[in-house]
């Protein structure tokens, strides 16, 4: 809503006396100057993919007229300014660039600039793959709607510009529609009716999967499905608190059957609504960079596979191998399905680049400014995204680069940090997070997401803070894990992962993975490699010395605890911080600053674990974390979701852990844990549901609690079922 007030004041004179924003001596919004600014560019189009659309714009308002110029200025703020994913200095450099044609110089007055400078991904929309690279479509229908309008007598610009229905009408009628300028221009003009939404085929599919909430759609067209979403917000809204959007969750599960289904391969970090880290990636431009010329001058990265129509019409890897095997061979076809998911899916604006050629050379470095685009007028690699290519040259790669197309090296830290010094010269000793705001998180923020009590939430923090190393202990389903990262985020007040790092100890993981070891090189060799706790030591020491940095171990009985942390042992200790001692493997006194914290989860319900042996223990403050079923937080999910079925299957639950805690063979380290029983990722508590829990994981928990006695098992088994049948 920001951003259609401030994009307002452009829409007024659009819309009324026709000055301009940027030079308020000029009337720009006129017929004449709209038609020669049409005329310019449809009329003289530049064919061919050799130029960018900026340059081909460049040549097309050569000698223009000082108000043409401010004319397609101001259109093309109000084609970017609603853009979500723009970058603040991508948006005032197309301004400038239109700018930069006028004879008498004019600068960017306030509040313009202001607004030019809102930072990426705080508002706005995310534009379909078309809208970025039509550019001179956007402009030209602008241009028309201008001309037509004021062709218009005055009662009827009066009735449109009162009545928002009465001015998308008028704009349907001003020419050959182009939806999605026409939708930004829309939402831009009258926010209160209109949704921030640019393509007309998303509208229809939001407004058909929620046209329940109507009664059903009242047709296909443009004012109809509009019409249809505004009606639906109204109805949403009398049952969700405060503002939201349709991909807001709990709202895009309505709609879009997809978005409640979990990725296989997702972990407890990427659940969490927090900033994505910055990635880093390898990247072939054409068999051994024949691209390379053309996509560094163009400020573009591409990829090939031109079989495939545009990529956002695949909604799963499966559709992409299936559109790919079109011999129909079964194969998988694993790396292009990789390549062709990662480049529309994953990569993200403010990702790391590396442009190589073969295995041996990389040739430029580059930060993504633009999610994925389809342009089917060129005549290959037409899966684009735009590129700020910072450096361009020849460097010799350390070692053989891979050979697919596209590399996700984020994880490879000893190499992104090999690339960086290669390139630029500078190493980034962690991947910063993208350019968007972080989340706050206090107290209130934990216990609303967390089912413990504020007094033991305070008893923890506190407990966390004085030993700086803690162990959350546990039966399995009471949300250690959950718990331990939210608890860090309380305590920095903010959702902030550069400053938190999360490993799981298993039987092999050992001190040369935790701390530094020697590691094999492609030439038969060994290399010392520095391992996950020392950088993140290191990141830490390099930091002030009141931000506090969190080192979280899930599972941490399940390693050798003794053979991982060595001579760490004593350097944990809260009062030997700073302390430094030499290293077995490095010439070199390291210490733990001490502003690095250890959060530990132990699973105590696990038979095949052995205990911490009492020189580790003593090192850590122990903290329970039993079922919270009698919590405040998951009382107020019970009562939200309103099931009768939960109820008894809770009640049946609560008898069996004391019948658990009660038997000398288990004890309350086995109870069953509330998680078991909490809200599914964007489902409901609704019967199939409930019923699987109970058949596909607690009656299977009791078998393995009870093997030596089938007989408790059986009759529990049944109880649980009667709760749910």
């Amino acid at each position: 809503m920001a951003v259609a007030r401030e994009a307002g004041e452009v829409i007024a004179h659009m819309l009324g006396d026709g000055w301009s924003v940027i030079d308020p001596t000029a009337t720009i919004w006129t017929a004449e100057a709209a038609e020669e600014l049409r005329a310019r560019i449809e009329d003289n189009l530049i064919v061919g993919s050799d130029q960018r659309q900026w340059d081909k714009l460049d040549q097309q308002l050569q000698g223009a007229p000082r108000e043409v110029i401010l004319l397609a200025a101001e259109i093309i703020f109000l084609r970017e300014h609603p853009l979500r994913s723009a970058l603040p200095g991508t948006r005032r450099a197309h301004v400038d660039r239109v700018l930069s044609h006028l004879e008498s110089p004019v600068s960017i007055p306030e509040p313009m600039s202001e607004w030019l400078g809102r930072p990426t991904g705080t508002a706005g929309f995310e534009p379909g793959p078309w809208y970025n690279s039509a550019m001179w479509r956007h402009v030209t229908w602008t241009a028309s709607f201008v001309r037509y309008w004021r062709g218009l007598p005055n009662d009827e610009r009066d009735a449109a510009r009162a009545d928002p229905w009465t001015l998308q009408q008028v704009m349907l009628a001003s020419g050959n529609d182009r939806s999605d300028i026409r939708n930004a221009l829309q939402f831009l003009a009258r926010p209160d009716v209109f949704e921030p939404i640019a393509s007309g085929g998303m509208k229809k599919r939001i407004r058909d999967g929620l046209a329940d909430r109507i009664g059903g759609g009242t047709g296909s067209d443009p004012a109809s499905i509009d019409r249809d979403l505004l009606g639906i917000r109204a109805a949403l809204a009398r049952s969700i608190e405060g503002p939201f959007h349709f991909w807001t969750p709990g709202v895009e599960e309505l709609w879009d059957s997809s978005a409640s289904e979990p990725d296989p391969v997702t972990t407890d970090v990427a659940t969490l609504a927090e900033p994505r880290p910055r990635h880093y990636w390898l990247y072939s431009p054409g068999a051994q960079a024949a691209e390379w010329d053309g996509f560094s001058a163009s400020d573009i990265m591409a990829i090939g596979w031109d079989e495939l129509d545009n990529l956002a019409s695949y909604p799963s890897r499966e559709a992409i191998r299936q559109a790919l095997d079109v011999e129909e061979s079964g194969g998988s076809m694993r790396n292009a399905v990789l390549a062709v998911w990662q480049f529309q899916n994953e990569i993200a604006v403010g990702d790391i680049v590396y442009a190589k050629r073969g295995r041996r050379e990389i040739v430029g470095r580059g930060e993504v400014t633009s999610g994925s685009r389809f342009e089917p007028q060129r005549a290959s690699f037409r899966h684009v995204r735009s590129v700020k290519w910072t450096h361009t040259g020849s460097w010799e790669h350390p070692g053989d680069a891979a050979t697919k197309t596209l590399t996700d090296i984020t994880p490879y830290r000893d190499y992104v940090e090999k690339l960086e010094a290669l390139v630029t010269g500078d190493v980034e000793p962690e991947p910063t997070v993208a350019a968007t705001p972080l989340q706050s998180y206090d107290k209130a923020a934990f216990l609303k997401e967390v089912y413990l009590s504020e007094t033991r939430y305070d008893r923890l923090q506190a407990l966390l803070l004085r030993k700086k190393n803690v162990i959350l202990a546990g039966p399995p389903g009471v949300g250690k894990t959950f718990a331990a990262k939210r608890l860090a985020y309380s305590i920095l007040g903010v959702k902030d992962p550069s400053r938190i790092q999360a490993v799981q100890f298993h039987q092999s993981y050992s001190y040369e993975d935790f701390m530094m070891g020697y590691r094999p090189t492609e030439s038969g060799g060994f290399t010392l490699a520095e391992g996950t706790f020392y950088r993140f030591c290191e990141d830490a020491r390099a930091d002030d010395d009141d931000r506090p940095y969190f080192f979280i171990i899930d599972e941490i009985n399940r390693g050798n605890m003794s053979k991982i942390f060595g001579e760490l042992l004593m350097l944990i200790e809260s009062d030997k911080r700073g302390q430094k001692i030499r290293l077995v493997y490095k010439n070199e006194t390291f210490s733990v600053p001490a502003n690095v914290h250890i959060i530990g989860m132990m699973n105590t319900a696990d038979r095949s674990l052995a205990v911490l042996d009492y020189a580790l223990r003593r090192r850590f403050g122990f903290f329970e974390m039993p079922p919270g079923f009698e919590s405040a937080g998951f009382t107020r999910w019970r009562q939200a979701a309103g099931s009768s079925t939960l109820d008894r299957l809770i009640s049946v639950v609560l008898d069996l852990n004391k019948t658990i805690t009660e038997d000398p063979a288990l004890g309350p380290g086995f109870a069953v844990g509330h998680s078991y029983l909490t809200r599914p990722a964007g489902g409901d508590a609704d019967d199939s549901w409930l019923y699987s829990v109970v058949q596909d994981e607690l009656i299977p928990l009791l078998d393995e609690y009870w093997f030596d006695e089938p007989n408790k098992a059986h009759e529990w088994a049944g109880r649980l079922r009667s709760a749910v049948e």
